[in-house]
């Protein structure tokens, strides 16, 4: 018997695991969509916006984000960079971010070392190493 937990995004259906938080897929997102409108905007669910009641949502996994920020590549870029882990050798998407085994020595300190996601002008994912921090 599996202690996995599974859950179906809401844009494409599909299930993905959740062993992060019971009821949240691993690397998606949450959206309260109702709290984004306002008054005289393109949604007012004023009760929602009043807080008299929670706001309805949606559960995206992992690539239905990368896809919602592929579309709209300025929000991607205010979005930025390094929001979820992987430890693939090529990142899952330029979202993502990792810890190395490479250390680098500074007035006899270790500093961890990351590295960021990036993608190139072919499309190709690679890892780019981080400042030490």
């Amino acid at each position: 018997m599996s202690n996995k937990n599974y859950i179906e995004c809401s844009a494409c259906g599909h299930l993905s695991e959740a062993t992060q938080q019971g009821a949240l897929p691993d690397n998606g997102l949450l959206l309260p969509y109702e709290t984004f409108g306002y008054y005289g905007g393109f949604s007012d669910s004023m009760r929602v916006l009043m807080g008299h009641q929670p706001s309805k949502e949606w559960i995206l996994c992992h690539d239905c984000v990368v896809k919602f920020l592929r579309t709209f590549p300025l929000l991607a870029d205010s979005f930025g960079k390094g929001h979820h882990p992987c430890e693939d050798d090529t990142p899952c998407c330029e979202f993502a971010w990792r810890g190395t085994d490479n250390f680098a020595k500074k007035h006899n300190e270790m500093l961890v070392r990351t590295q960021t996601a990036f993608i190139d002008d072919s499309d190709c994912l690679y890892w780019q190493d981080d400042e030490p921090s």
